[in-house]
């Protein structure tokens, strides 16, 4: 659990098996960011639309999608996974999604976590700063 952020911008990334239900990526959200701040966005792998739709719907999220192209370029992730690299062409979709969806000056403030099946980052712009 975080304490509470004094950012304007978060976004929540998340990565997930196809054994994952939704119900297992809001548990991982929930533990690693409570309370979920207004305006929050959440972002995945394109090919995780239908998913990624659920969750953001029970959670009152803006859903944004990323191709797998798009996310292996993306710059400032701290963990990688050979596991994710071979099935998606991209080390990290948590970290990266996180932080693609808020452009090129966003840091991690919560790196990968893993849950049942998938995981999660939550990616941050400071104030004054904006995507």
């Amino acid at each position: 659990m975080t304490d509470t952020f004094q950012h304007e911008h978060l976004s929540i990334g998340f990565g997930c098996s196809s054994r994952a239900c939704s119900d297992d990526i809001i548990r991982l959200i929930e533990a690693a960011l409570d309370p979920i701040p207004p305006g929050t966005t959440i972002a995945t792998l394109d090919r995780r639309a239908s998913i990624g739709k659920i969750v953001a719907s029970k959670l009152s999220l803006r859903l944004v999608l990323f191709p797998a192209s798009a996310l292996a370029g993306v710059a400032g992730i701290t963990t990688h996974s050979s596991l994710a690299l071979s099935k998606t062409r991209t080390a990290n979709v948590a970290e990266a999604s996180a932080l693609a969806s808020l452009g090129p000056s966003a840091r991690l403030i919560v790196a990968q976590t893993k849950g049942r099946f998938c995981t999660c980052a939550v990616a941050t712009l400071p104030i004054g700063v904006h995507s």
